[in-house]
């Protein structure tokens, strides 16, 4: 079991691996392709980034009494709420042609990168400390 304070630690590399990230691919879509497509990969990351704190928040503030389980149906419905209020967000930036759909999906894939390359790194970390 991942006690508390490695657990957040694992969280706060998460975050931090999120920013650099978006700031380094809006930074390197700038460069490369145009400032459209870096302020598309931008409000991508960012819309992602405000999602996966709201999640965050939600399963802090259910889980936080641990004495007591919380609701199963509150949790999926304030879990699904937030994700149709992220997809309309997504469908009203593209709806109103704010960024293309390529540099959004790039930018949305942010966390999702993030997740994966601090997993890596934790697995490499993990190998290193084995031998």
């Amino acid at each position: 079991m991942v006690r508390t304070d490695e657990s957040e630690k694992l969280l706060l590399h998460i975050e931090l691996a999120s920013a650099i990230l978006l700031i380094s691919l809006s930074l390197g879509a700038a460069v490369l392709f145009s400032w459209s497509a870096a302020f598309g990969v931008f409000i991508g990351g960012a819309i992602v980034v405000v999602s996966f704190q709201v999640l965050k928040w939600q399963l802090r503030r259910s889980l936080q009494s641990p004495g007591r389980l919380p609701a199963r149906g509150a949790v999926f419905l304030s879990y699904y709420v937030r994700f149709l209020a992220t997809l309309f967000v997504v469908f009203l930036v593209m709806y109103l042609g704010v960024v293309k759909p390529f540099p959004i999906l790039v930018g949305l894939s942010v966390m999702v990168l993030s997740i994966v390359l601090v997993g890596a790194f934790e697995f490499i970390t993990m190998k290193k400390e084995e031998s």
